[in-house]
């Protein structure tokens, strides 16, 4: 445990700490400052805090790096200038515990950047001597002219401080031989390393045994001495990187150029939009349920089927991604029996809640998605839908987009969504590089967010704003969202007509005996002997579905409409087919004996005809107990031939777990923040088990220098 870094947390107050664990949620399951400063110094954790610092903090972190661990304000301000940003950037970097000020003039470094190398540059050279023996920091001490110190810690000390000088630096490499000073500032602006590339100096030259022997190039290992590879302190490397090559922080993009909209026709625009996603994903559900979706051996549903889905849907292949990867994500699909995509059992739940409701669910299934339905529209060969994928990037950018949105004025406009990428790349400059490496997920994620309604006219929506709050978002859909209809015109072309968005019992009443034939503005249904014939089959009478149908109706029910289900009715029944697992064939009395018979009971057998039972267990079964009576019958195949049984080893396909992706840590209420504060600042300083912290992988971090310029 470090205990610097738990005082530290208790000397910021309830409001400091507050303001901590709202910048870092990942920390809020803590329960004690020693455990909060476990998850804070984790590589996790410190990788994810990374991520959120925009390009001024992350090139001052990376200027912090390269100075290394206790550097002082003084020498921040001589590497980077005095500028206000460097201020901004250290105040942010201290309220994500990135760095902490310790002690006053200086900072220390999160414990995994103490050793993260930055811009080219090799570790700070007390960390490269720790492993080395006293007499080998000796021996650098006294080629560089220092007295060496009883202590090796202090000797240490004293050849950092020599390196720190760049005069003395200077002064000392004006003595090397040869190409000596040549290779120092090829390393210095390299990457600091020299192994054993091709074209690389031998270890043993002069140059690298001169530049080794005063610890300008330090061995990676205690055991190697002049057999490398070779590090460069980092010291060395800063003296030696010529005046010219400070660093540069990038001040952020100015806007890009937008228009001025109407804010009701945003709105206006946004409705329309929500309402085809919820009918799209409505129109699926009911699809599925009649057609459940095939998926390919290896898992996803195929472009093929895709296709014929959109074709059935009169659509294309990137909205069914989307509504069938959101649907998926509000737990509306399951899977049957066969492996197929089907309805799942929450579908019927949904279909009858509110038109707001329904947005509400299926909106926020879509907001916390780890990646985007519509990346086909940037795939030559896209994958099949509903694989998982092991990134959860799209999350993070389409959370970040519709942020940085949100802080322009209301109805600000953007013609050209690209233009967004500039102002996106500075703020998460780990994430996303640069603009041009942002312009597919801008295409897709915008494309998804114009689907759902939450960007309209190139502006944010009033439900886009409210999208990443639950209550908010119904409140707004509730208020922009038109009411479902609850009745249809009955036509006497044995149509149904609904104009605008209807209700779970008018879709589930009009789906029971007929046929959807479109949904646009308006949803149309179709009556047909077929359709009608189909509810009768679920149980229905034609007395049932008359009454079901005049109390939907506008108006009175269509005498056409009427005549087709009285006769319908009148023909249903007039064959009964029985379900039959399979037949057991013989001589009237021996079945007669067979029948009768108290051990076959379980069979269910009864008679077809004089020399036919039938059995209401498949044919295995049958066969094994009338075996099991004293029988010998054999099993026939379809044609009469006698089927010749082989035994066949069964090994079904042993599941493969599916990878899942981590949900998105919900932040807590400004009230909620305080009290966790309140919380952490109230226990005693114990020490966490490790039971009690969380456990992640190593991570390697990745740091945005400061530009410097190149040469």
């Amino acid at each position: 445990m470090d205990s610097d870094l738990v005082r530290w947390l208790r000397s910021l107050g309830r409001d400091g700490l507050a303001t901590l664990l709202k910048s870092r949620p990942e920390s809020v399951e803590a329960r004690s400052l020693p455990a909060l400063a476990a998850i804070l110094d984790s590589p996790g954790a410190v990788q994810h805090a990374l991520e959120q610092l925009d390009s001024g903090c992350s090139a001052v972190l990376g200027a912090l790096c390269t100075l290394g661990d206790g550097c002082t304000c003084g020498a921040i301000e001589e590497l980077l200038g005095d500028d206000p940003e460097v201020d901004r950037a250290l105040q942010a970097l201290q309220e994500q515990a990135l760095i902490r000020p310790n002690p006053p003039g200086a900072f220390r470094l999160a414990a995994p950047l103490r050793a993260a190398r930055i811009a080219g540059l090799g570790r700070p050279v007390a960390q490269l001597l720790h492993p080395h023996v006293s007499n080998a920091v000796r021996g650098i001490a006294e080629a560089l002219g220092l007295a060496p110190a009883k202590r090796k810690a202090d000797t240490v000390q004293r050849i950092e401080d020599f390196m720190r000088d760049p005069a003395k630096v200077s002064a000392e490499l004006a003595k090397a031989p040869g190409p000596t000073v040549g290779l120092a500032v090829e390393l210095a602006h390299a990457d600091s390393l020299l192994g054993y590339s091709l074209g690389d100096p031998s270890p043993r030259s002069p140059e690298v045994r001169w530049l080794v022997d005063r610890g300008f190039l330090v061995s990676q290992s205690q055991y190697a001495g002049y057999g490398g590879p070779f590090e460069m302190p980092r010291e060395i490397g800063l003296a030696l990187r010529e005046s010219a090559d400070k660093p540069v922080l990038r001040p952020e993009p100015a806007m890009p150029p937008t228009t001025l909209v109407d804010s009701v026709e945003i709105d206006e625009a946004a409705t329309l939009a929500a309402i085809a996603f919820v009918d799209g994903v409505a129109q699926l559900l009911e699809h599925c349920a009649a057609n459940p979706l095939a998926q390919l051996q290896n898992g996803g549903v195929g472009l093929r089927v895709l296709k014929q889905a959109a074709k059935a849907l009169r659509t294309d292949q990137h909205q069914v991604r989307l509504w069938l990867e959101t649907a998926a994500a509000a737990e509306l699909l399951s899977i049957d029996g066969a492996g197929c995509v089907t309805a799942s059992n929450l579908a019927d739940d949904w279909q009858q809640a509110t038109p707001a409701q329904r947005y509400a669910h299926l909106a926020r299934a879509w907001w916390k998605q780890p990646a985007a339905a519509m990346f086909s529209k940037v795939m030559d060969k896209p994958d099949p839908a509903l694989l998982p994928r092991p990134s959860s990037f799209d999350r993070k950018f389409r959370m970040d987009l519709l942020a940085e949105l949100s802080r322009w004025e209301a109805s600000t406009a953007l013609g050209e969504p690209n233009l967004i990428g500039e102002k996106l790349a500075w703020k998460r400059p780990v994430l996303y590089c640069c603009a041009d490496c942002l312009v597919d997920p801008i295409q897709v994620n915008w494309a998804e967010a114009e689907a759902i309604g939450a960007i309209a006219c190139g502006a944010l929506s009033t439900l886009g704003r409210c999208v990443a709050d639950e209550e908010a978002l119904l409140s707004a859909a509730t208020r922009l969202l038109p009411s479902a209809r609850e009745s249809a015109l009955l036509q006497a072309d044995l149509t149904a007509v609904v104009g605008g968005t209807p209700s779970g019992r008018l879709a589930a009443t009009l789906n029971l005996m007929a046929d959807p034939e479109g949904r646009d503005t308006a949803s149309t249904w179709r009556f047909s002997p077929e359709s009608v014939r189909r509810a009768m089959d679920q149980g229905h009478t034609a007395e049932d579905l008359v009454d079901k149908l005049t109390a939907i109706a506008h108006t009175n029910l269509p005498q056409p409409l009427e005549y087709l289900i009285m006769d319908v009715g009148r023909q249903f029944g007039q064959l009964q087919v029985r379900n039959v697992r399979c037949c057991v064939l013989g001589e009237e009395a021996l079945l007669l004996e067979i029948s009768e018979s108290r051990s076959l009971r379980e069979l269910s057998l009864h008679a077809l005809a004089p020399t036919v039972l039938a059995s209401s267990k498949p044919a295995k079964e049958t066969l094994a107990a009338l075996r099991k009576a004293g029988y010998a019958p054999v099993q026939q195949k379809t044609d009469g031939t006698v089927a010749v049984e082989r035994t066949v080893d069964d090994h079904p396909p042993m599941p493969v777990e599916q990878p899942f992706y981590p949900a998105a840590p919900e932040p807590l209420a400004e009230a909620g923040l305080r009290e966790l504060a309140e919380h952490l600042l109230a226990q005693p300083d114990e020490t966490p088990s490790a039971a009690a912290l969380p456990v992640g992988p190593w991570i390697d971090f990745r740091i945005m220098p400061p530009d410097f310029p190149t040469t």
